[in-house]
């Protein structure tokens, strides 16, 4: 049976108020099917998601252009209630990602600006960007963040640590970071079932508290030393999944901030994730595309 927008909203507006500062990467989508960009970006996403969907305080550092994108991008997380205390403007373009429509229907990433003004340049965190991060019960990152050298640093000062290795981590960099990560994300649609287990089991052994692979259509299943959970999906009527594993894990760390159990904590993952799927791109905001953006196309990916 498909659960309506408004029935997701009820069912997570019982969730406490989390506390997060997402850390790292953002881009704007570009839709090429109706030249329009949307705010995205793992750390972007969680901290807006975090806002949007539990009216918790939030927080973004991260890099961001000077172009007009850029600044669609901060007027954005101003009008979302996002805190951008610590982002720094750089001149030069905001990272884009360029999204196309496949014969399905299916969006898929054809081509990007190779990170734009993030490209060249690495995320360091000075003294005043540890006392800011400390202001938040969590810190937020991923793997496209280039975060690891700073991960133990922000540990060390008490901070809970959540990462998004999605698929694209390799077992030598969690195990580099397990130590200082509590939650730890993984994209896993691909895997079988023993693959599944063999990677939440090996991410547990590094140090991660708890541990979450996703698995699309499949839902999801979790992991902690003595226990694992699995759920499956929300049925809604989908308007755009994209941005809905970023809004699982803003779901799955708001109800672990709020003492649930791993059962409990993807439940409230998976509703937040549905939702997600009810907006279009992570989570609307759009501004027009245009010239400007499409001639950005710098990487171009091959067809499935």
């Amino acid at each position: 049976m498909t659960v309506t927008e408004q029935e997701l909203r009820e069912a997570l507006a019982a969730v406490a108020s989390p506390s997060l500062v997402g850390v790292g990467d953002n881009v704007l989508d570009c839709y090429l099917d109706d030249d329009l960009a949307y705010p995205g970006g793992n750390a972007l996403n969680v901290a807006a998601y975090s806002r949007l969907f539990f009216g918790g305080e939030a927080g973004f550092v991260g890099i961001i252009g000077d172009d007009r994108f850029g600044d669609h991008l901060r007027d954005t997380l101003d009008d979302v209630g996002v805190d951008r205390e610590r982002v720094r403007r750089v001149h030069g373009a905001n990272g884009m990602a360029f999204v196309a429509l496949d014969e399905d229907g299916d969006r898929r990433f054809v081509a990007s600006n190779r990170g734009g003004v993030q490209a060249d340049l690495r995320l360091r965190l000075a003294a005043a960007d540890h006392d800011y991060l400390a202001g938040y019960a969590r810190v937020h990152t991923s793997v496209y963040s280039s975060l690891e050298p700073e991960l133990a640093g922000i540990a060390e000062r008490g901070s809970l640590l959540s990462y998004d290795y999605s698929d694209d981590a390799d077992r030598a960099i969690v195990a580099a970071t397990g130590a200082h990560v509590d939650v730890g994300f993984f994209s896993g649609g691909g895997l079988t079932d023993d693959q599944v287990d063999d990677l939440g089991t090996a991410a547990v052994a590094s140090g991660i508290d708890s541990v979450v692979v996703t698995l699309g259509s499949r839902g999801s299943r979790a992991f902690e030393r003595g226990a694992r959970h699995a759920v499956g999906i929300r049925p809604v009527q989908a308007v755009d999944a994209l941005g809905a594993g970023d809004a699982f894990i803003t779901g799955f760390l708001a109800a672990k901030a709020a003492g649930a159990d791993l059962a409990g904590c993807l439940d409230v993952a998976a509703t937040s994730g549905a939702l997600a799927c009810t907006l279009r791109g992570a989570f609307g905001y759009p501004v027009h595309a245009g010239d400007d953006a499409r001639a950005q196309m710098l990487r171009r990916y091959p067809s499935p």
